[in-house]
């Protein structure tokens, strides 16, 4: 048996991860997947136990988490906004995956609804708890503050037309690209050929062997330093000073960034004065530059929206800041810095060539399962102030 504290060999309360996941379920009285109990694992919250070559926990452990850490979403709310809210209106009972359906996630936007909320108002069978219906199939129904178009979205999904304003273009360039129907061969075509672009502009950029060699110092370090999940672990026990101790290592991997980023002549200034130059390196701008040039020339125009929405996405990814920093910028990060969310040294990034194919193809699958779906209905956002525009 290999664990991160001493313990008695006592098996009783130990269990694998799927009666774990059992378990809490029962105990939160609300679904816990083996990938929340494997998450606590990961992340030193519970300890991590081998017994014949299975990952396992400690029911004592998870019970001991859960009671020190776990309070309710209902009840938290409850306490800041008083006991008479309408907590059925949460759906706190979906999932992740199931409140960011298919378009939906298409691209990252603060403060949207979730889409069981939209239903909620607008379809008179969503939940047996409703009491009232607005809506009919065939309706139009008008969204003055549109935001990234869930309402739409949804309205279509339920058979109703809709008009939705918003003064900002981007956000209307957001809902009417989800909105919209694709030739999914042009729309694969497109994205093949500026991804073999890409991959082909960057086979003789001296940045790609750096961060490979950077990767690879950051390895060793990260597997000596901050082995996972026995550090986290002992984080969670404060057995170490997290602060203290990742700024001890972080300083003490520093001269080895240095030392490549000078080997390969890596251009790492910033300019304040433009948006571009402060928040994105060289390399990183180079390649933005470099696909927006090939999406500019596609001729099928939903395609090309589509394209541009998904560089949006990918830009804001590779932005030069910390992994806990992408929402709100603070300051420009071109260093190797501890990184509390994954419990290492991390980098800035130098390519956005991981980033443009995964969300290539996020965004393929997600506009095809969305295509499914749609009924022939109308939606269209405009762009103006909703007090005075006319529809």
């Amino acid at each position: 048996m290999c664990r991160d504290e001493a313990r008695s060999e006592d098996f009783t309360s130990i269990v694998s991860l799927q009666e774990a996941s059992k378990f809490a379920s029962e105990f939160l009285k609300k679904e816990v997947s083996v990938s929340n109990i494997s998450y606590l694992v990961q992340y030193g919250r519970v300890s991590r136990i081998e017994k014949e070559g299975s990952l396992m926990v400690d029911i004592n452990d998870l019970l001991h988490y859960y009671k020190n850490n776990y309070t309710s979403r209902e009840h938290i709310h409850k306490q800041k906004l008083g006991e008479d809210i309408n907590w059925n209106l949460s759906f706190s009972e979906y999932r992740e995956v199931e409140t960011t359906k298919h378009v939906h996630r298409l691209h990252p936007y603060k403060g949207k609804f979730i889409p069981q909320l939209v239903e909620y108002f607008l379809d008179s069978h969503t939940d047996s708890f409703k009491t009232q219906t607005f809506f009919k199939k065939g309706d139009i129904v008008l969204d003055p503050f549109c935001g990234s178009g869930t309402t739409l979205i949804q309205a279509n999904e339920l058979g109703m037309n809709a008009i939705g304003v918003d003064v900002s273009a981007f956000n209307a360039h957001i809902t009417n690209t989800k909105i919209d129907s694709y030739d999914h061969k042009n729309l694969k075509a497109q994205i093949t050929d500026i991804t073999k672009s890409l991959k082909e502009y960057l086979r003789n950029k001296n940045y790609i062997e750096f961060e490979e060699k950077l990767l690879n110092e950051l390895k060793k370090f990260n597997e000596r330093n901050f082995p996972a999940p026995d550090f986290r672990r002992k984080v969670v026990l404060k057995q170490i000073d997290e602060k203290a101790y990742g700024k001890e290592k972080e300083l003490e991997f520093l001269p080895i960034y240095e030392r490549l980023t000078k080997e390969y002549n890596i251009d790492l200034q910033t300019d304040k004065k433009n948006f571009l130059h402060q928040w994105f390196i060289k390399a990183v701008r180079d390649e933005i530059e470099f696909v927006f040039e090939h999406i500019k020339k596609i001729e099928n125009l939903q395609s090309k929206k589509l394209l541009s929405l998904i560089l949006s996405r990918t830009i804001r990814s590779c932005r030069a800041t910390t992994h806990s920093d992408l929402a709100t910028l603070l300051e420009p990060v071109t260093t190797t810095y501890y990184c509390k969310k994954h419990g290492k040294i991390c980098k800035p990034l130098f390519s956005i060539a991981s980033w443009w194919d995964r969300y290539s193809k996020d965004a393929i699958k997600r506009v095809e399962e969305f295509g499914k779906l749609k009924t022939d209905t109308l939606q269209k956002c405009l762009v103006g102030d909703s007090r005075n525009i006319d529809i």
